[in-house]
């Protein structure tokens, strides 16, 4: 029987009342003084005190107010110390870090509640063929050919597992419907496919039971058993079909993998533990019980909170974490449907939803869902397609560091739809020049090695040679300047200065033409040669007042602004063709090594060059020439910016030149009475403002030559005025490797 306290309570009638506010909406509520909603008998106050974990316990804090929000587009909610302002607005300075779900219950129609309390050893199969069944019947293609995967060819693969017959078979028909399973292979030994096995592995019953069966790690003995369980037939697993000594068989399947995961019915996400042996924990009969810690507080009469665990995934953040790998990243990538082993509750995700075991799907959830999921690879080719998905990857981790043109080469081949001209070591030919000016400016990078300590055949001017976190040059010239950019450095592309080559090796007379068009399209708009829009574009005339917003790029204003149906937000100075998805086009030939024509300068630094850092950008040094700053880098890494700062003079440094146009980076401290640039006035100095004063720049790369090969050590720009006065007249022949 209830008591009276809980009856009546108004703490629990609080936190109810938050959970029936619109899915979008903001809400938060006071529930009282802590000394004051800890008082009492009912079940609340036990469950607070357990549930309220700030950096100390609730306890010691009996005069604060403790208040309730529910943020907007979701349905938990937090607790946190608060305050209210004069005006009457709550102000969160501690909040719980566990989001709180409210139990729903049968017995309330209405009950504002959607949370589920699963079993915590053991999954349900049934929900999962639910999910399966809803997402065909109600998706349609936005699951089976989104919009990034439209109209491609659908792959089969050259071997499948079948789990009926246990054994590796060959496609069976065109278009045979296939699962896949995602996973890590981690420390554990066991055998996999090669050319000796494979006529073994075709014997039925040869991965159910028997030796090679039994030597079968859990993951994907149990992964087989899922499929099965979920009325499939076929799986796709690297291991077993891919014939891992067959480098032909190995590099076609590398080459299609975002094809071979994009075309499965659905994918199996081992996400668990440190590798192959840890298994999908859970299956009643087949696997290992899961451990789901579910924590439930109760309120009064009957109602009950649920929260996951604080504890987290032992193998998180390791880097041999299925979300730390980066053939794990490319899997995940490309997969329209997943069914996620997490260490917490069971998860769906496809092109239009994301479902949990623990709670009840939520219509306006799943709508917010499906506007991020269709967000990878627009069709539009830019520097910002590509950063998101390279800078998430490059910070991966890779048992062979030296693996990573492989683990990237699935990405690669489905980048080569987008961007014309294709993908050279991850970087887009149309705009190489600018890809080129990659950098590491708010993270430390590592030059990639092989297990022997070389470079393991990666060039050093790509950032997949890298490993880190990097970013692309954000081209004022291209792509309009967003609000969260007015105050940082800003740089523009105007020109290339050379042409770049693909060759084989230093020596090597064969030598074919780098791509890069971005130029070509840039200027159209200039000399009049831009009568009509390309495919998918449109326009509409420039407003200085709505675009320039407190800084004015250099040059003449446009006379439009371009946008792509794609992404009408997203405005640009110029347009550049858009593939159409259908189209395969051939694949690049992967070389290492680069080759130009273009200008150079050698300097040493002496008493007139001060060297310096740059505040607030610890990666980014500077050199001055008569309080000028005439060349601004940045390093790899914070360590390698301190060693060269800290060497008072340096010989013989090289830089390269690889395109023009302008730099807020570079130029004089203080700008004078005769400087014509925004911001002065009268005969006045002014300090310069950081991303607001531009100057003509060269983009460079600072280089090392070793045996005749330049290797890339930094990138950065050079004011046009001092380069053209010190560089050799001549251009000169470099090989970048």
């Amino acid at each position: 029987m209830e008591s009276d306290a809980e009856d009546t309570c108004e703490v629990c009638a609080t936190i109810l009342d938050i959970y029936t506010a619109e899915f979008e909406e903001w809400d938060d509520e006071v529930l009282g003084e802590i000394s004051a909603v800890l008082d009492g008998d009912c079940r609340h106050t036990d469950s607070i005190r357990r549930a309220a974990n700030f950096d100390r316990p609730i306890t010691d804090y009996p005069g604060r107010l403790l208040a309730i929000k529910k943020e907007s587009n979701q349905t938990a909610t937090r607790l946190g110390l608060a305050e209210v302002t004069p005006e009457g607005d709550i102000v969160f300075d501690n909040v719980s870090t566990t989001p709180m779900e409210l139990v729903a219950r049968s017995d309330q129609p209405s009950h504002p509640g959607r949370g589920i309390l699963p079993d915590p050893e053991w999954i349900n199969l049934d929900t999962v063929l639910s999910w399966a069944s809803r997402c065909q019947r109600e998706h349609g293609d936005r699951c089976s050919e989104p919009r990034w995967f439209k109209g491609v060819e659908a792959v089969d693969p050259e071997w499948l597992v079948d789990v009926v017959q246990g054994c590796v078979i060959s496609s069976p028909a065109k278009g045979t419907k296939y699962t896949a399973l995602s996973y890590t292979w981690g420390q554990c030994k066991y055998r996999k496919n090669t050319e000796d096995m494979l006529k073994q592995l075709q014997q039925p019953g040869i991965l159910i039971t028997g030796q090679f069966a039994s030597q079968l790690p859990p993951t994907i003995r149990n992964a087989m058993d899922v499929v099965r369980g979920l009325g499939e037939r076929y799986i796709w697993i690297d291991a077993l079909c891919i014939i891992q000594d067959d480098l032909e068989s190995l590099t076609r399947n590398l080459n299609q993998m975002q094809l071979i995961y994009a075309n499965a019915v659905f994918c199996i996400m081992g996400a668990t533990g440190l590798g192959a042996d840890f298994g999908l924990r859970g299956l009643k009969g087949v696997s290992h019980p899961r451990d789901l810690e579910l924590r439930v507080y109760e309120l009064a009469n009957g109602d009950k909170l649920a929260a996951g665990s604080l504890s987290l995934d032992p193998s998180s953040g390791t880097k041999h974490s299925y979300y730390q790998r980066s053939w794990t990243f490319q899997e995940w990538l490309f997969a329209r449907r997943r069914i996620v082993f997490n260490h917490g509750p069971l998860m769906w995700q496809c092109q239009s939803a994301r479902w949990y075991e623990h709670l009840e799907i939520n219509p306006q959830a799943d709508e917010k869902w499906a506007m991020h999921a269709q967000e990878k690879f627009g069709p539009s080719p830019s520097v910002w397609s590509l950063m998101p998905t390279v800078a998430t990857f490059n910070t991966k981790s890779l048992t062979m560091s030296d693996d990573a043109p492989k683990a990237f080469a699935g990405i690669q081949a489905m980048l080569h739809r987008v961007h014309p001209g294709g993908v050279l070591f991850g970087l887009s030919e149309f705009f190489f020049d600018i890809f080129l000016l990659w950098s590491s400016l708010y993270s430390d990078i590592d030059r990639r090695t092989a297990d022997d300590g070389n470079d393991g055949g990666l060039p050093s001017w790509s950032w997949i040679g890298w490993q880190g976190d990097i970013s692309f040059p954000y081209d004022a010239e291209f792509r309009f300047i967003q609000p969260w950019h007015y105050h940082e450095h800003k740089i523009g592309f105007r020109e290339p200065v050379t042409e770049w080559f693909a060759v084989k090796s230093p020596k090597a007379t064969d030598k074919r033409k780098v791509r890069s068009q971005w130029h070509k399209y840039k200027m159209k708009p200039i000399v009049g040669q831009q009568s009509e829009t390309l495919e998918g574009w449109n326009r509409r005339p420039f407003d200085s007042q709505h675009h320039s917003r407190g800084f004015k790029l250099p040059g003449n204003e446009p006379t439009h602004v371009y946008f792509h149906k794609s992404d009408s937000p997203q405005e640009f100075r110029y347009e550049v063709p858009v593939l159409q998805w259908a189209a395969t086009p051939a694949l690049s030939e992967q070389t290492r090594y680069l080759f130009c024509e273009t200008s150079r300068l050698c300097i040493s630094i002496t008493q007139e060059h001060v060297i310096s850092g740059v505040q607030d950008y610890e990666r980014r040094v500077q050199i001055k020439h008569k309080n000028t700053i005439v060349i601004s880098l940045t390093m790899p890494s914070s360590k390698l910016a301190v060693e060269f700062l800290s060497q008072s003079s340096r010989n013989n440094l090289e830089f390269v030149a690889v395109a023009k146009g302008w730099s807020t980076w570079l130029g004089d401290d203080i700008i004078h009475e005769g400087d014509k640039t925004e911001g002065t006035q009268g005969d006045q100095s002014y300090l310069r403002t950081p991303g607001m004063n531009p100057r003509d720049c060269y983009f460079i790369l600072m280089v090392e030559t070793i045996n005749d090969i330049a290797y890339r050590r930094a990138s950065g720009e050079a004011l046009e005025s001092w380069w053209d006065e010190n560089t050799e007249s001549e251009a000169v022949q470099i090989v970048l490797g």
